[in-house]
């Protein structure tokens, strides 16, 4: 039988701060995730100078939590057993309630198609093919599982944006990108270190257990020096705002990266790690 109650540092769930027992539920079912996706798209829409219309963030936001939503009913259903992380448990034990909420949230989304402008409607089914591969042969999926989902995951936030924009992207644009997606992709590699254990356990594929822990490490380090070169370049370029925000992301980040014994706790590194793409909504409300 499977229980949420049991935590990896032995804390009770029903005796923790009800906000944080609250954060967890909404990190658990992706929504935080979905949410950072329509920040960082509303971010690079007014960066852009792009007006992007309520249905484009609707639909975005449901496509990326059903992107996730499925990606962990897969997980889940292929663990046999009880599954060693707090968020596949959640969705073994509430398969087939979150599974007619994602087939739900489908409908809801094809309905979207009515509303969204046809450069985004031809853009969206591109990137919907390439999701719908990855979700069928993510299983063989290894070293490359971090990358495809970056890619996935940018493409998404920027699709309504580069699909509307009118003008060419200049260098400073490209950089911009660049290190957007460059974050992402820290964000999914320090993910895989603290899930080595776990996934290890499950039978889960990642970049760490193709070319271990130390290796991963190497990698991200150099991640990270070639975004404070980044940075360098974006304020040369005078994107002072965006080198803020990303600033700021890329130090969590970071203190995720070195200090793990603390942040592994709860899973705390997933909560922190997720929201770091709620930042942009900072730039966002002070204009």
């Amino acid at each position: 039988m499977i229980t949420l109650k049991s935590w990896p540092n032995g804390q009770d769930f029903c005796f923790m701060n009800p906000f944080i027992r609250l954060y967890r539920l909404i990190n658990a079912l992706s929504i935080d995730v979905a949410l950072g996706a329509v920040c960082s798209a509303a971010w690079f829409a007014k960066g852009f100078d792009v007006q992007l219309r309520p249905y484009a963030f609707l639909a975005l936001g449901l496509t990326v939590w059903i992107i996730y939503t499925a990606d962990h009913l897969l997980d889940a259903r292929k663990v046999a057993k009880e599954a060693s992380t707090y968020r596949h448990r959640f969705h073994q034990q509430y398969f087939k309630i979150l599974a007619v909420c994602l087939m739900i949230a489908v409908v809801i989304d094809f309905g979207f198609i009515f509303f969204v402008r046809v450069q985004i409607l031809y853009a969206g089914l591109v990137l919907f093919s390439i999701v719908v591969l990855y979700l069928l042969v993510n299983r063989w999926l290894s070293f490359v599982k971090e990358l495809v989902i970056a890619i996935v995951y940018c493409s998404g936030v920027l699709l309504p944006t580069l699909s509307l924009k009118s003008t060419g992207l200049s260098a400073g644009d490209y950089l911009w990108i660049v290190s957007f997606f460059l974050t992402a992709l820290i964000n999914l590699m320090v993910f895989s270190i603290y899930d080595f254990p776990s996934d290890k356990s499950d039978g889960y594929n990642s970049f760490v257990r193709t070319f271990g822990v130390r290796l991963t490490q190497q990698i991200l380090s150099v991640f990270f020096l070639l975004q404070v070169g980044l940075a360098g370049m974006l304020t040369v370029h005078g994107f002072w705002n965006e080198v803020t925000v990303l600033s700021v992301m890329n130090i969590t980040l970071f203190l995720l990266f070195i200090k793990p014994s603390y942040f592994a706790k709860a899973d705390l590194y997933r909560v922190v790690g997720d929201g770091v793409f709620l930042f942009p909504v900072v730039l966002l409300l002070v204009g």
